[in-house]
């Protein structure tokens, strides 16, 4: 082989050196850099898939704390309640404190969302003959953070009998151990 390449003149070999140099490009490029390239776009997408499912999961942990905190600020408000309260009873002595008690006109009590262990209770209280001020403090009495009462929906309407006066509809909505949950399991028992 040497005698050959000796026998060779300096263009025959420049074309041999020339040629060898490509096919060792070629197979450089097929077996070395176009592996690793795409083997970088493939980590990359691999990194950016994993980067949408960790956001989704900082939110959905996001969402569970402030379900958690919620969860747990209700269940101290139901376990500081008297054992024998009702939406109803409460409602009753809010329109006492507020003033309003001669202008209710009803107390509708429904249920809402179950989930097992708790309930919503809702109730919805008629108002009749009121003016702006005794809602207002209505209002404000009948929303308690500290018993878990909160007011669901507002509907305000002048009164048909008088211009100067308002009537309106007051859903307010709480939580209360299941009719199925175990007597002294849950929120509702003292203690703690």
């Amino acid at each position: 082989m040497k005698k050959y390449w000796d026998n060779l003149g300096a263009r025959e070999k420049l074309y041999i050196l020339a040629g060898t140099g490509i096919v060792v490009l070629v197979v450089l490029v097929q077996f070395a850099i176009l592996p690793f390239w795409e083997e970088r776009e493939r980590v990359a997408k691999a990194i950016d898939a994993q980067e949408k499912i960790l956001k989704e999961m900082n939110a959905q942990l996001a969402e569970y704390r402030v379900l958690k905190r919620d969860t747990d600020t209700i269940q101290r408000a139901m376990a500081a309640r008297t054992p024998n309260f009702t939406l109803y009873a409460f409602v009753e002595q809010k329109a006492r404190e507020a003033g309003v008690r001669p202008n209710v006109k009803a107390i509708n009590p429904s249920r809402g969302m179950s989930s097992g262990t708790y309930e919503e209770a809702m109730a919805d209280v008629t108002l009749d003959k009121i003016t702006l001020r005794q809602l207002v403090q209505f209002l404000y009495h009948a929303d308690s953070p500290r018993d878990a009462v909160r007011v669901r929906k507002l509907t305000v309407r002048k009164s048909m009998e008088s211009s100067e006066y308002l009537a309106a509809t007051v859903q307010l909505a709480t939580y209360q151990a299941s009719p199925g949950a175990r007597p002294g399991a849950g929120p509702s028992r003292q203690g703690g």
